[in-house]
């Protein structure tokens, strides 16, 4: 006999959550997971605080020209949990304009990205360890997200599945997990650094990476925190902005599993974002200066000229 699917129960649950844009379909799929996974949902309320805001926004979206400070101010009033479903036009906007620590991007993505959080997976003590800089970045908890992820859609199609109805797409979940023990500082060396990494070395390893995907499935050999310092450190070499978007291509895995990476790597210290001074509704990436350091020096110790590691 097959095993019936696990049942959310508001009882076991009881968090709230709010509804924030996107059309009545849209409100319709994301209040039918809200019921999936036992959270009640809440009429939106800026005065009423609520365990998660989840936020549909596009660029193309019909909204008023607050939308997005609107909700950048109930977060920092009430620290709710933002879950913000965007396209890639949309995110370097709602990328810039909403607190980070507060905020689960998914781009182009399924509702069903969002079960390992709603059901309380990635909870909130976690997420203020995760964005408290002055603490160690537990990277680890991105491979136990990623299981329960996986968990949770398989779960959530059997669901639609048996009732003849979904809303999922036909797009696989596919991202490399984070490693167990998290990011080991790089070894030091004493040899001496060079004053630059050669920036066309940086990009010759980028194209032999990618020229993997022609022979193998892309996600086989996902690396995406060495694509984003590989493509960083390219781009500052040669005095180039790396906005959100840019970089989330560069990670060479579906944009939510970037964003998760580059949020995780920049709360460490690893990189930093910066405002785009010409718009502010814009941010770029940039290597830490100790990052771009510890780079220099690891392509001196393995003496990268004479046997290119990809």
């Amino acid at each position: 006999m097959a095993k019936p699917p696990p049942t959310f129960d508001s009882s076991i649950n009881g968090r709230t959550a709010m509804i924030v844009g996107g059309n009545a379909q849209r409100i319709a799929e994301l209040k039918r997971l809200l019921s999936v996974m036992g959270c009640t949902a809440l009429v939106m309320d800026d005065t009423q605080r609520t365990d998660f805001i989840l936020v549909h926004f596009t660029s193309k979206m019909d909204i008023p020209e607050d939308f997005l400070a609107r909700i950048s101010r109930y977060l920092q009033r009430h620290r709710s949990t933002a879950l913000v479903w965007t396209n890639m036009d949309g995110l370097e906007d709602a990328y810039a304009a909403l607190p980070q620590g507060q905020c689960h991007f998914f781009v182009d993505a399924d509702y069903i990205e969002a079960m390992p959080i709603l059901a309380g997976a990635f909870g909130r003590g976690e997420m203020d360890r995760l964005h408290d800089t002055n603490r160690d970045v537990p990277f680890g908890s991105l491979h136990r997200i990623s299981d329960e992820l996986a968990e949770f859609a398989r779960t959530l199609a059997r669901m639609a599945d048996s009732d003849g109805k979904t809303s999922v797409s036909d797009t696989a979940i596919s991202f490399r997990p984070a490693p167990l023990g998290g990011f080991q500082g790089f070894p030091s060396t004493s040899a001496m650094r060079a004053d630059a990494t050669d920036t066309q070395m940086l990009r010759e390893i980028i194209k032999l990476r990618r020229m993997r995907e022609r022979f193998f499935p892309p996600d086989l050999f996902a690396d995406p925190a060495w694509d984003i310092l590989l493509d960083l450190k390219a781009a500052g070499q040669e005095g180039q902005h790396v906005s959100v978007s840019s970089l989330c291509i560069a990670a060479a895995v579906p944009p939510t599993t970037a964003l998760r990476w580059i949020t995780a790597m920049t709360d460490s210290g690893m990189l930093v974002r910066r405002q785009d001074p010409a718009d502010a509704r814009r941010v770029f990436i940039e290597l830490s200066d100790e990052t771009s350091a510890k780079l220099d020096d690891y392509f001196v110790a393995i003496g990268i000229r004479s046997a290119p590691i990809i």
